[in-house]
């Protein structure tokens, strides 16, 4: 696994970001290819967009990738960086605009963050051209100062009573980190701060108890056979998790497969805590037509325009784990059959937001030969891939380690220390 570098512009210095020292847990067997030090790792914050805005509390520097330094900003400045020419043009007080080679690195020199869209950002700042010609915005810092920037947003801010599975939450982030290294540096960057990756903020949700379960893991990662695993993660299974070949056409893992996520005592799992362990969705028939042709516009290109009726709707076999295997759609445009996770893509409740799960059961009401009501009650939040994020605040109520909750979700796995 390739250990991701330090920006490769003259002049461009990695600003101070949170290193936390600590007691450090047992090394185990290393992971053949990955890192035997922390990593710098590259996070795609803006991607391809109009413009962005960058300031700091101290005074920076906009500098070209031959180290010349194009702007002195004050502090408290605010310039505006955008695509112009055949590189980038920054806007500052005044309306004063100056020309940018792109990449161009933000730079104090004081360890201060770096504001970007009023974000703050450690570690350093790289604005560069994207390759569809718009502006791209990459953070690079230490593996560790990443994780502290994705907790809060992968798992909530939890009070210190569920620690366990704060830090289950990091030794997962950490380990899809470390296996995703690499994979997609043909854009300049090894992650994208969103869904599509994990989702990072920056500096501006750190809190202790995840401060804490980056320390108290430094360096932790779980693998099978001695590889780093896809370490997948979702919110709510709903009772069960899913194997990631009912869920998406990949290949079968031995370590993602579906398990249970009832308690001992057989009364409840332990993700129904979460406010999605049940839910119910309905539709109209006209409110069904709008939000199946989008969904299914985005899943079988422009057939589905034609969609004015849903004529039947139908789940035509389930997985192992109880998720709709086959979704069927009836409609005056022809017959449409979604497969796994697509059917939550397809099945929308609104445009703009996808069905919870794929753990459901459909109520449909026919009339003169068209569906005009459907309600969908179902289980769960999320793809049900891995780790149930809600299950392992609820072992680690129950008492669970973070090492029980990771080797519960992921079996067969062994959790070792890289660093």
């Amino acid at each position: 696994m390739r250990r991701a570098g330090a920006l490769a512009v003259t002049g461009a210095v990695l600003l101070s970001a949170c290193h936390l020292a600590g007691p450090q847990p047992p090394r185990g067997t290393p992971a053949p290819g990955a890192p035997r030090a922390e990593p710098n790792v590259r996070v795609a914050v803006a991607v391809d967009t109009t413009a962005v805005s960058v300031s700091s509390a101290l005074p920076f520097d906009l500098v070209n990738p031959d180290g010349a330094i194009a702007v002195r900003a004050n502090r408290g400045e605010t310039w505006q960086l955008r695509p112009g020419g055949a590189g980038l043009t920054a806007t500052g007080p005044g309306g004063k605009v100056v020309p940018l080679v792109s990449p161009t690195a933000v730079w104090t020199g004081g360890g201060t963050d770096i504001v970007v869209d009023g974000k703050p950002y450690g570690g350093s700042i790289l604005v560069r051209r994207s390759q569809a010609g718009g502006v791209t915005v990459i953070n690079t810092l230490t593996l560790e100062a990443y994780l502290l920037g994705v907790l809060p947003y992968e798992i909530g801010t939890r009070p210190a009573s569920e620690i366990e599975a704060v830090k289950a939450q990091a030794v997962a982030a950490r380990t899809y980190a470390i296996r995703q290294l690499g994979a997609r540096d043909s854009l300049g960057f090894d992650f994208y701060a969103t869904v599509a990756d994990q989702v990072y903020r920056g500096r501006e949700a750190e809190e202790a108890v995840a401060q804490r379960a980056v320390r108290e893991t430094r360096g932790e990662i779980v693998v099978y056979h001695g590889a780093p695993i896809q370490a997948y993660y979702h919110s709510t299974c709903g009772g069960h998790t899913a194997s990631i070949d009912e869920v998406w056409p990949k290949a079968s893992e031995p370590y993602l497969r579906s398990v249970s996520d009832e308690r001992e005592d057989g009364v409840g799992a332990y993700c129904d805590i979460s406010n999605r362990f049940n839910w119910t969705e309905t539709w109209t028939a006209a409110e069904l037509v709008q939000d199946v042709r989008m969904g299914l516009r985005l899943h079988d290109g422009a057939r589905a325009d034609g969609v004015t009726q849903i004529r039947g709707i139908e789940i035509r076999g389930r997985t192992t784990s109880g998720r709709v295997r086959t979704l069927r759609i009836d409609t005056d445009a022809g017959r449409f059959e979604v497969h796994g996770d697509s059917v939550r893509w397809v099945l929308r409740p609104e445009p703009g937001r996808i069905l919870n799960s794929a753990l459901f059961n459909l109520d449909v009401t026919r009339k003169n030969g068209q569906v005009v009501a459907l309600t969908a009650r179902g289980h769960g939040w999320g793809h049900g891939v891995g780790m149930c994020q809600m299950g392992a605040i609820g072992r680690a109520r129950a008492g669970q380690s973070y090492r029980q909750i990771l080797r519960h979700y992921y079996q067969g796995t062994q959790i070792v220390r890289l660093y």
